[in-house]
């Protein structure tokens, strides 16, 4: 067997997965940073999205820190088609994002709002109104409520640098190892140019 064969082969083969890969459903979850900042409470971090739910999208991940406390998680998922209880009863939540501003409240968020996990316990984030410092963060630590912010800005943005899609980044290799292999091939003793 030639080198030429094997060049050959391994670019149909890279002809294939790019196919593949080309034909393959792109990634559909939209990442955007938020930040936080109210009398007594400043945060900031990143959120994901994906299927559209009542108006809105659903969060699918929150990641980030609010006053220096990092946040552990999403928690509930998606309860679908209305309000769900957080796992103390808490609070309740939907964790829907509403990125042009169309909830009942006209806010970002409604009064669900977003149920995370953080250091000792849950909190919530939820809109209370349009206004810009028209959202409410709490936080039920140790059975009892313990951080209240009812004054609180809660912004999202498209960050400045989007995440490439895997997609994408296969294709892009994919190419650097053709070009490698055809340049082998061209260096071959008895390869033809």
């Amino acid at each position: 067997m030639h080198l030429s064969d094997v060049a050959r082969g391994a670019s149909n083969v890279i002809m294939a997965v790019a196919i593949c890969a080309a034909a393959a459903k792109p990634a559909s979850a939209t990442l955007y940073a938020w930040t936080l900042s109210g009398s007594g409470d400043v945060g900031s971090g990143f959120l994901t999205t994906a299927a559209a739910d009542n108006g809105g999208f659903d969060i699918m991940s929150l990641s980030g820190q609010i006053n220096d406390v990092a946040i552990t998680g999403l928690l509930g998922g998606q309860p679908g088609g209305g309000y769900a209880f957080s796992p103390t009863g808490a609070f309740y939540y939907d964790n829907i994002l509403y990125p042009s501003a169309n909830s009942a409240e006209g806010a970002l968020l409604d009064l669900g709002g977003i149920l995370l996990s953080v250091a000792g316990g849950e909190a919530n984030i939820w809109g209370t109104s349009a206004a810009p410092d028209g959202y409410s963060y709490y936080t039920y630590e140790a059975g009892r409520y313990v951080i209240q912010d009812n004054a609180t800005t809660f912004r999202v943005m498209d960050p400045a640098s989007p995440v490439p899609e895997p997609a994408s980044a296969a294709i892009v290799m994919l190419g650097i190892v053709g070009l490698w292999l055809t340049r082998a091939r061209l260096k071959a003793p008895g390869s033809v140019r």
